[in-house]
Formats: C-alpha cells, sequence, structure tokens
C-alpha cells in the first residue's frame, strides 16, 4: 500500500515537470525568445519549483516515517526555529495570499529537541494549513502562538488557520498513516502520522480542534530538558 501510494504521488509532479521542460525546449527550439514566452518561461518556473517541493516533502515524510535516519537532539530555540520555518514557507505563503499573525512568547525557555524533526512537523503544519485556506473561503489567516506553562514544564506552541475545517468524524483518523483528506494526487497521507511520531519521541502531546468552515489549530506540548523518548513497538504509529 505504502509502495503504490508513493508511485503515484512521486509519478505525477514528476510527469508535470517533464512535460514543461519539454515545452520549454520545444518554445526555444523555435527561435529567438520573445517576451511573451519569457513571462510563460517564469510561470513554468513556478510551477516547477511548486511540484519539486512536493515531491521533496514527501520523501522527507517517508523517511521519517521508516525512521531510519538518526534523531540527534540538541538545545531547541523555538521562536527562532518558527521564524526559520516561516521563513522557508515564505514563497508559499505569499502564493496562497495567506496573512500571518505572530505571537511569540519573549524569553521563551530553550528545549533540548532535533531541531530538524521539529522544523518537518512545523512545516507539515504550515503545509496543510495553506492548503486547507486555499480550499476556503474569506480572510487567510495563519496564527502562531507560542508560551511558557511552568506548571507541565513545557513550550507551547499552537498554529490556527482560518480553513475549512475538519468534519467531526474525521478527526479521531487524523494521525493514522495513509488517512488523507485532500484530493488524489496531493498526498500520501504521512504528513501528520510523522509528526505525531516525532512530537511523542521528544515525550510532547499534539492536539487538534476544528470547525468545519471556521478554521483548524494544532497545539503542540512539548517537555524541556528531556531527551529523546524510546518508543516501543506499536507505538506512535
Amino acid at each position: 500500500k505504502l509502495s503504490a501510494s508513493v508511485v503515484h504521488e512521486i509519478n505525477n509532479p514528476i510527469s508535470g515537470i517533464l512535460s514543461l521542460v519539454m515545452l520549454m525546449n520545444r518554445i526555444m527550439e523555435g527561435g529567438e525568445l520573445q517576451q511573451k514566452d519569457m513571462e510563460q518561461f517564469s510561470q513554468y518556473l513556478r510551477l516547477m519549483e511548486t511540484e519539486t517541493r512536493r515531491i521533496s516533502r514527501i520523501v522527507s515524510n517517508l523517511l521519517a516515517f521508516s525512521r531510519h535516519s538518526k534523531m540527534e537532539f540538541g538545545t531547541v530555540k523555538l521562536n527562532q526555529l518558527i521564524e526559520k520555518t516561516l521563513f522557508l514557507n515564505a514563497n508559499l505563503l505569499k502564493l496562497h495570499a495567506i496573512k500571518v499573525e505572530e505571537r511569540l512568547a519573549p524569553a521563551l525557555p530553550d528545549l533540548t529537541g532535533s531541531e530538524d524533526r521539529l522544523q518537518q512537523v512545523f512545516m507539515n503544519l504550515v503545509s496543510n494549513a495553506a492548503e486547507a485556506m486555499e480550499a476556503g473561503r474569506g480572510e487567510r489567516l495563519l496564527r502562531i502562538e507560542t508560551g511558557h506553562d511552568r506548571e507541565k514544564n513545557c513550550v507551547r506552541v499552537a498554529f490556527a488557520d482560518t480553513g475549512v475545517g475538519i468534519p467531526d468524524e474525521n478527526l479521531p483518523k487524523l494521525f493514522e498513516p495513509f488517512f488523507s483528506t485532500k484530493k488524489k494526487g496531493k498526498g500520501v497521507g504521512l504528513g501528520l502520522s510523522v509528526a505525531y511520531g516525532i512530537v511523542q519521541e521528544h515525550g510532547g502531546s499534539i492536539h487538534v480542534q476544528s470547525q468545519e468552515g471556521r478554521g483548524t489549530t494544532f497545539t503542540l506540548e512539548l517537555p524541556l530538558n528531556t531527551g529523546p523518548k524510546i518508543l516501543r513497538p506499536g507505538e506512535g504509529s
């Protein structure tokens, strides 16, 4: 099931990129390029960038899902990691006309974790929010909030979008492998499953609240000063 899904998901964007490359070659073989050709090339390159990023997300999710890559823990500055994630997704957010509102708590304590893996979680959540808002109507706002819960000795980060929301019957299935509400060709359904596993390995938790037509909020709680959690067979899957 995994192999069939991945072949389909990766083959679609590769076919699209190949078609655009062949089209650009054909235009160039036609002689001197005109201004309209350059405008078309610019559009084609943007499409190829989008599709290449999609392939990269699929492959990254597969690597994390297989858990063959070593997770290295170190000091993580959560607010800086969020800023870095938003910078990397600036083009995606601009493309979808999404406004970002940051409510990052000052003097947030550092946590012990894997910066690369946590960034992968944040990238997935930002990407999902963008797609949810693309399908919706009205204001497109992504609100990101961080805080320090001294009582629980953890840091909290919430990603709230104004997208289409998630039906109640789908909420319990969100973190299951291969479950996806996206259209065919848009995702394998590993993103949130991978995110769930990464957060669990940090000893944390991830919760979702959603209302159809009103948006969705994912809230992560990550404990401070803890090492990686060793998952037993069957956990986090």
